[in-house]
């Protein structure tokens, strides 16, 4: 069942009439024009929900989504159980990651398929109103929306007043919190314009017992990965259309494995968590309730996404840095992560397993199944490799549970920081220096509160370098004995992006950047000429989407076109990043010593310890 509608009686409303006279003055229309231009955006907005639709749009979902993806939508159901009865005296407000085109269908149907009722209606971008797919998402509860409309005052009236409608009727609704897909695999900051009205509107019209719902959508293989590996190297995005989305039905015809839809604890309107202001790029001010309840939802769906194994995976060979490796290395590697994951109780999907060699070999065949891998046969021992082209997408399926390594990788790096320096390492050096790495990353993931994120830092440090601070053996030897997992293998594609905006910067000297889009394609072509000159290793560093979040902590250090003089900021900015980076080539060194120092890949010596 799908909740109805029925918004037409606001454009009669006396008091609706009033406010879009005074919209309208600004515009120029006239009463008529501005209520006839009124009555045509909420024709584009309104969503006209019919039961007798459902079963339809039901099976046509089912058809596009199985013709890769496993039958069978892999659903926390306790949790959504939990949330049926919640809804009895509740009104839910749905908030999911968004990954791919068919999220919407499949969040949908997780519900439908387990006699949700009522269903709740799904904010959609416009772009997705095209021919034949607008009137039939509109049918099943799809509520069309602008990207902007700021300047708009008569379409940003009834938008405002048609969200007072669905709040005043508790009608339950769903949205992406990230606002668009990601195209790195990592979750995105929350768009926070959505939530900001619908709590607007909560408020306004005395509805109180509001739940906000994070919801991850996963997926085994992304069937987006070719197109968000090419706008990230800058090429432009293809546009929605009829045309194109029969292509992209028709498109996925090879085995992409299971989705997984998971439902985290609620979150109640109003219960804002703490959050540092200087995480959300807000020093000296309160972030604001919305703002601590958008990072709080993004923080809980993380914190119940599934591990799979190809994000493993990706993440062992990305780590090799274009080195090969063998079977047994690469069982022995993702093998420790999975033991980790076990330990800690992590969430991990149905059927992850990497405990013995031949479950790598059957997940490695996968990889090489979607051209991720490749095998080198001909000498004695078999190998795997990420080939040329391929790390941003390898990339992608790694940085969906970067986070749950997050602490490990800064502590190796902290560690590795330390061992660069002249001062004997302690507890309050490493904290210091994670701190700073910290600060540097804070626009890329949702870190926990200080204390918190420190005690775990010092944990991971002491678990993986029991003796790191007993001066009995230096920092350098402990990390070739036993090497480093994370450091290396998550943040070297952001810190080295973070380079090449430094370089650019410095080539600027102190003039400011102007046009923010010739930068980057600037940005592109430096990091290309880069890796050419092996100035930096990775090329999942030159990215688009990197760069657009460098650029946002450019931007809040005033290194584009602050008033200050912008060369010694910049100069600042390349040595932290500088600093960085040589703590995690240290790293790498140590993984590389400890990993191949055999001249042959048919000898594997235990390295790994306990």
């Amino acid at each position: 069942m799908i909740p109805t509608t029925g918004a037409a009686y606001l454009l009669h409303d006396p008091a609706f009439i009033s406010e879009l006279e005074q919209a309208a003055r600004p515009t120029g229309k006239t009463p008529e024009q501005a209520l006839a231009y009124a009555r045509k955006c909420l024709h584009e907005i309104e969503a006209t929900p019919k039961d007798s639709w459902l079963h339809p749009a039901a099976r046509m979902a089912r058809f596009i989504y199985t013709r890769s993806y496993e039958r069978e939508l892999d659903i926390n159901s306790e949790a959504l159980e939990e949330l049926r009865e919640l809804s009895r005296d509740h009104l839910l407000l749905f908030l999911w990651s968004h990954k791919s085109h068919m999220d919407s269908f499949v969040f949908l149907l997780s519900l439908y398929e387990n006699d949700f009722k009522p269903l709740p209606l799904i904010f959609a971008g416009i772009n997705m109103n095209f021919l034949g797919f607008g009137s039939l998402a509109r049918r099943v509860g799809a509520i069309f929306l602008r990207r902007t409309f700021q300047e708009d005052p008569v379409y940003k009236l009834v938008f405002r007043r048609y969200i007072d409608h669905l709040i005043r009727n508790k009608l339950p609704l769903s949205w992406s919190i990230e606002g668009t897909r990601s195209r790195t695999g990592k979750l995105s900051p929350p768009k926070l314009g959505i939530l900001n009205w619908v709590v607007e509107s909560c408020e306004k019209e005395r509805v109180d017992k509001v739940l906000l719902v994070p919801v991850s959508i996963a997926f085994d293989r992304i069937a987006e990965i070719d197109d968000y590996v090419a706008i990230q190297r800058g090429e432009p995005k293809r546009k929605e259309s009829l045309g194109w989305f029969f292509n992209y039905i028709f498109g996925m015809n090879q085995p992409y494995g299971k989705i997984y839809v998971r439902f985290a604890k609620p979150l109640a309107l109003g219960e804002a968590p703490g959050l540092n202001a200087e995480l959300s790029g807000n020093e000296g001010q309160d972030p604001g309730p919305v703002t601590r309840m958008g990072f709080e939802v993004c923080s809980r769906i993380e914190q119940i996404t599934p591990i799979k194994s190809a994000d493993v995976l990706t993440m062992v060979l990305l780590g090799a840095n274009g080195r090969a490796l063998t079977a047994a290395e690469i069982h022995a590697q993702a093998g420790d992560i999975a033991a980790m994951v076990r330990s800690r109780k992590l969430p991990a999907a149905s059927g992850f397993s990497l405990d013995d060699e031949e479950q790598v070999r059957a997940a490695v065949l996968a990889l090489q199944g979607s051209g991720l891998v490749r095998c080198f046969d001909k000498a004695n021992t078999p190998v795997y490799y990420i080939p040329r082209g391929k790390q941003l997408a390898a990339a992608y399926y790694r940085n969906t549970i970067t986070h749950y390594f997050l602490s490990a990788a800064l502590a190796e790096i902290g560690l590795a920081t330390c061992a660069l320096g002249i001062d004997a390492p302690n507890a309050q050096a490493l904290e210091r220096e994670v701190l700073g790495l910290r600060d540097l990353y804070k626009f890329e993931f949702f870190f926990k509160p200080r204390e918190e994120f420190l005690r775990e830092v010092q944990a991971e440090a002491l678990e993986r370098y029991p003796d790191w601070t007993s001066g009995e053996h230096s920092l350098q030897k402990l990390l070739r004995e036993q090497p480093p997992r994370f450091g290396h293998a998550i943040l070297r594609s952001i810190t080295e992006s973070y380079l090449i905006i430094a370089v650019t910067l410095l080539e600027l000297e102190g003039k400011p950047v102007h046009d923010r889009k010739k930068f980057i394609t600037r940005l592109m072509a430096q990091g290309r000429q880069m890796l050419l000159r092996r100035t930096i290793s990775c090329e999942s560093s030159v990215s688009q989407d990197l760069f657009a979040t460098g650029l946002r902590l450019a931007e809040h250090l005033q290194l584009l076109d602050g008033k200050a003089d912008l060369l010694p900021l910049r100069e600042a900015y390349a040595e932290r990043v500088v600093s960085a980076l040589s703590a995690i080539n240290m790293l790498q060194r140590s993984y590389d010593a400890a990993w191949f120092s055999q001249l042959s890949a048919g000898k594997v010596s235990n390295l790994l310890g306990p």
